[in-house]
């Protein structure tokens, strides 16, 4: 018999208006509101632009903006206000209103940073785009959930789209809030408060646009943001041709240096390494303590220092090792641990990357510290900082300088492979290409100088010098019997066609296990091992920096001093990325599961 299908609903013990009687209804949510710190009632804000960020990406973005001003708060009687700070943290169930101080234009930020349920989604629509706020133009920033999201994305695929309303899409191409971004293929995913923003938008005539990242919590995601706000929505001051090659930490603006301006070549080159990654200066002040694990785990400093007291003292070299990790780790992504990481079926790691690969060791070190103090306090301290903090104990151990480490990095769940390849420095590098490379990481000439003293201890590898001493190694050294005996001694080491590439020798050979400044005394003898070192002094370009290697080779203690403050700037190169998606790995070598 065939079936019928029928509206009426299948029999049940209950009539319909006694199944209520088990579940009261619960009684009906106070409607949000708004609270300004200068209420006008009579006078709406009517800003030109309103950015209502509700992804994690775009909230931090926005926390990190300085040049912002708090000026009110909307209200949701249903999220409860404790554990908010004073002053508005990423951490907060808020959403604050801030104005944009550096806009020629009024532009309004909304920042919301807990959850709307969808059913209150059209009330806090209205209420933000409506009789207190008027805007001309609205961006909103939202992400795909992951209930929603199909999987991992391919490398060459787009993980941003759009979506506008019809007074936004119909306008001229030089118009557009967001330019070369593709237009989102399906809006199904896209529900609760953003969709409703951008309907309201829809229903209003207002000139709107939500920007969609996928997947949610992307690693992409935070740089994406930054360069279409900077490129297309903020203003950004220009990079002045005035300025010295040093990073300001409170303007974050680049300089160049009054010596190098005299020589047209050179501030040509450099200005233009400086427009040409302008956006990627960030060695600025990050968020990081220097008593960060001071009540979580206070022994971390003494289990770090015992661990690298062990290891320096059964090789002195391994001093080198761990400093050099942390250089490399820091010059990828920021110091994020990535550089620890090993290659798995889903993830390439850095290890194997040219600068790398074969050069790279004191893995097991760190892995030795990371247990113990796991035993000690688990999940607590993060690869990257026991990196940072072992570096610093590593060249105090061989006689070096002593620095304050901040603490409170998170480790990436990603490595670059290919970045390894490009932004770490090579033993060939040339002066200006060495330079830029610096800038790029936000470090300055000064850093180059100081930073690169750091190999007065550890070793180089045979394929690492062979260039040098088989090239102008004579025409910087001259003709002294002692440097003609030296220079014997390494191609006996290193044979010029093939073989013993990975035959070592120390790249300071006046005192290779101690942290001194007889490493610029031998670049001022012509001597450095690598080309990339003596570049420093003999290069024609090298006008500030065979300065800065006189002075270390004459001032051990302007030498410390600098290294010191350089080894800050180097640790505070941060992956903004790690802050929103990163974690403490139980395992340095593995993301956690």
């Amino acid at each position: 018999m065939e079936d019928v299908l029928t509206e009426i609903p299948p029999p049940s013990r209950f009539f319909q208006e006694d199944l209520n009687n088990f579940t009261p209804p619960s009684p009906p949510l106070p409607s949000p509101f708004l609270v300004f710190s200068n209420p006008k009632p009579n006078e709406p804000l009517r800003p030109s632009l309103l950015i209502v960020a509700i992804s994690s990406p775009s909230l931090y973005v926005f926390h990190q903006l300085s040049s912002k001003t708090l000026i009110g708060t909307l209200i949701l009687p249903e999220i409860p206000f404790s554990g908010n700070s004073i002053e508005p943290s990423l951490g907060d169930k808020s959403c604050n209103i801030y104005t944009h101080n550096d806009a020629d234009d009024s532009i309004i930020i909304i920042s919301v940073q807990c959850s709307i349920a969808a059913d209150r989604s059209n009330v806090v629509a209205k209420l933000l785009i409506g009789e207190k706020i008027i805007p001309e133009r609205v961006l909103i920033l939202d992400s795909v959930r992951s209930q929603s999201f199909r999987g991992k994305l391919s490398p060459d695929e787009t993980f941003a789209f759009k979506l506008e309303t019809s007074s936004e899409r119909k306008g001229l191409d030089d118009s557009s809030l967001l330019k070369g971004i593709n237009y989102f293929p399906s809006a199904s995913v896209v529900d609760g408060l953003a969709a409703a923003l951008l309907g309201r938008c829809q229903m209003r005539n207002i000139k709107g646009t939500l920007c969609v990242s996928w997947p949610q919590f992307g690693v992409p995601a935070v740089s994406l943001l930054k360069s279409l706000l900077q490129r297309n929505v903020l203003p950004v001051p220009p990079i002045s041709p005035t300025l010295t090659l040093q990073l300001s930490k409170k303007t974050k603006t680049a300089t160049m240096a009054p010596s190098l301006n005299s020589k047209p070549l050179v501030r040509q080159i450099l200005l233009l390494t400086l427009f040409i990654l302008g956006t990627r200066l960030h060695a600025s002040d990050p968020v990081l303590k220097l008593d960060y694990y001071a009540s979580t785990c206070p022994t971390l400093f003494e289990i770090i220092k015992k661990e690298m007291e062990c290891a320096v003292l059964a090789d002195p070299r391994n001093a080198a090792l761990i400093l050099r990790l942390h250089f490399h780790d820091c010059f990828v992504q920021g110091c994020d641990g990535s550089i620890l990481l090993d290659d798995t079926i889903t993830l390439q790691g850095e290890k194997k990357a040219l600068p790398n690969i074969n050069s790279l060791k004191g893995f097991r070190i760190i892995d030795s510290i990371k247990n113990k103090l796991e035993s000690e306090c688990p999940g607590i301290v993060s690869c990257a900082d026991i990196l940072t903090t072992a570096a610093r104990d590593a060249v105090i151990l061989v006689g070096g300088p002593y620095w304050e480490v901040p603490l409170g990095r998170k480790d990436s769940i990603t490595a670059n492979y290919a970045l390894a390849n490009t932004n770490i420095p090579t033993a060939d590098e040339g002066l200006l290409s060495l330079i830029s490379k610096f800038i790029y990481q936000g470090l300055s000439v000064t850093d180059v100088v100081a930073l690169s003293g750091a190999h007065t201890i550890g070793m180089a590898r045979c394929t690492n010098f062979r260039s040098r001493i088989y090239g102008d190694f004579e025409a910087t050294s001259g003709h002294d019997p002692i440097s003609e005996s030296h220079l014997s001694s390494l191609k006996s080491i290193c044979p010029p066609n093939g073989g013993g590439d990975n035959n070592i020798s120390a790249m300071d050979y006046v005192t290779p296990n101690l942290f001194d400044n007889s490493f610029y005394q031998i670049l001022l003898k012509g001597e450095g091992l690598l080309n990339s070192d003596q570049e420093m002094y003999s290069s024609l370009f090298g006008i500030e920096t065979k300065e800065l290697v006189k002075k270390y080779a004459a001032d051990p203690v302007a030498f410390f001093q600098q290294f010191s403050d350089s080894m800050v700037k180097l640790g505070n190169i941060i992956n903004s990325d790690s802050f929103v998606t990163g974690e403490v790995r139980r395992n340095c070598r593995f993301v956690n599961t």
